[in-house]
């Protein structure tokens, strides 16, 4: 469905104008000729997703990595269709990712970490032995048992609070029983955990450290999801008022042309700024990605659009009233003793009817059921309670055309003290535009410089 942008004259003009120009200097987005391949000391790290899963879950412990001295070439992520229920593609694919990385960077074998339905990929992939002699260490994340370490690579096997009795034999086995799911694959402690066996030393820090800000760039892909394929569209990166969400200066800091594989960047963006990513599609509605700050370079942003006939063809959309989506790449909990909070424009919408600590939440849509300007807390919205990882509450948040006003988010992250961290965002009208905030997993530390 199409919608209208705002209307503000002197922005258009001058938007118009840049646009043009941004046609003229498409050369300079264009990805740097690759240096020949020398071999490293240390191996490549590559990670799997699980399902309904993407890049998203591998950010936190690729800054983790950077900061403890791992270059960017060394780190990637294999991105497969979650929407298929074999595995014989995404096997492939990480068979021919394996090869690029191999071939990249000279090293003779990489360092193997999976999540979830990731680890059926993985330990399929590593049962031919070929194979598995290409992969030094593997790491499996909350994922499939199995009787002895797959394809006889040295293993560590760490298990969340779903599975309290995971093991896999021969495997150093780690169990984080507070850890949920995703959470197991995030954070720190993991971390902590998988630095120390691929390097046989604990790392220098488990912190996200910050960078000079003038040094942060940000690079990745827009995609279908859970599908995982690349989309065309204008990407256009504006620094925002933080206070309001408002966009500050007539003119994005960045427009680019993003190809059929949705990649963009790197961009470089201010280390200490709050940001909107709009990826802008002929036909369709405008999606607007807000984000905290980006403290470090991170080289696996996603924009994630649902495809048509996709789950969020079950929000209501109209031009009166703001539709959300919010997502964490560690569990919202509600109904214990140490929850986590999530106010939309005030008003709490996590409660054990909508985010249950079984159901892992990840992500919350807010939309106004039927558009007729009452919310309903009490219960998550079908079809969204029967899909992993997903939830939906009926939340009444007016719009305005010109999205002039203001809804601030908060979240307060279980096991903080307390912290909140709060995302300001205009009242984009649903009929028009998507609206996608991305709150960290883990809290910030002051940034220098």
């Amino acid at each position: 469905m199409t919608g209208s942008q705002p209307v503000r004259t002197g922005r258009t003009r001058l938007l118009a104008v840049f646009l043009a120009l941004v046609g003229t200097l498409a050369a300079l987005t264009a990805p740097a000729q690759a240096a020949p391949p020398t071999r490293t000391a240390v191996n490549p790290v590559i990670f799997v997703h699980g399902q309904e899963g993407s890049a998203q879950q591998w950010q936190s412990q690729a800054k983790r990595f950077s900061a403890n001295g791992y270059r960017d070439d060394l780190l990637y992520v294999h991105e497969y269709d979650t929407s298929l229920a074999t595995d014989d593609h995404a096997i492939a694919g990480l068979e021919a990712l394996v090869d690029a990385v191999r071939a990249r960077t000279g090293a003779a074998q990489v360092d193997l970490l999976a999540h979830s339905r990731g680890t059926r990929v993985a330990q399929a992939y590593l049962a031919v032995p070929e194979r598995a002699a290409e992969v030094a260490k593997y790491v499996n994340l909350d994922g499939r048992t199995a009787a002895s370490q797959p394809g006889g690579v040295p293993t560590l096997a760490i298990w969340s609070s779903l599975q309290p009795n995971g093991a896999i034999g021969g495997a150093v086995n780690v169990h984080e029983p507070q850890a949920g799911h995703t959470e197991s694959a995030t954070s720190a402690e993991s971390f902590g955990h998988i630095y120390a066996f691929l390097r046989g030393r604990p790392p220098l820090t488990t912190r996200v450290l910050p960078e000079p800000p003038a040094s942060v760039r940000i690079a990745g892909r827009a995609v279908y999801f859970p599908q995982n394929t690349g989309l065309a569209g204008r990407l256009e990166v504006w620094r925002l008022d933080p206070a309001t969400g408002a966009r500050a200066g007539l003119l994005p800091q960045h427009v680019v042309r993003v190809g059929a594989d949705g990649a963009f960047g790197p961009l470089g963006v201010g280390g200490r700024g709050h940001y909107e990513l709009a990826f802008v599609r002929p036909g369709e509605r405008t999606g607007h990605f807000y984000f905290e700050p980006f403290e470090r370079s991170d080289h696996f942003v996603r924009l994630l659009v649902s495809p048509p006939g996709g789950v969020t063809d079950s929000i209501d959309v109209c031009p009166a009233h703001t539709a959300l989506t919010v997502v964490r790449a560690r569990e919202w909990r509600a109904g214990t003793a140490d929850d986590d909070r999530l106010r939309i424009g005030g008003t709490d919408v996590l409660n054990p009817a909508v985010s249950p600590q079984l159901r892992q939440i990840l992500g919350l849509f807010a939309f106004d059921k039927g558009c007729d300007g009452v919310s309903h807390l009490d219960a998550a919205l079908p079809p969204f309670d029967r899909v992993p990882f997903l939830t939906a509450t009926d939340l009444s948040l007016p719009a305005e055309e010109q999205a002039r006003g203001t809804i601030p988010v908060t979240q307060t992250m279980r096991g903080t003290g307390g912290v909140d961290e709060t995302l300001a965002v205009p009242n984009w009208p649903s009929a028009g535009h998507t609206v996608s905030l991305l709150f960290k997993d883990y809290v910030d530390i002051p940034s220098g410089g």
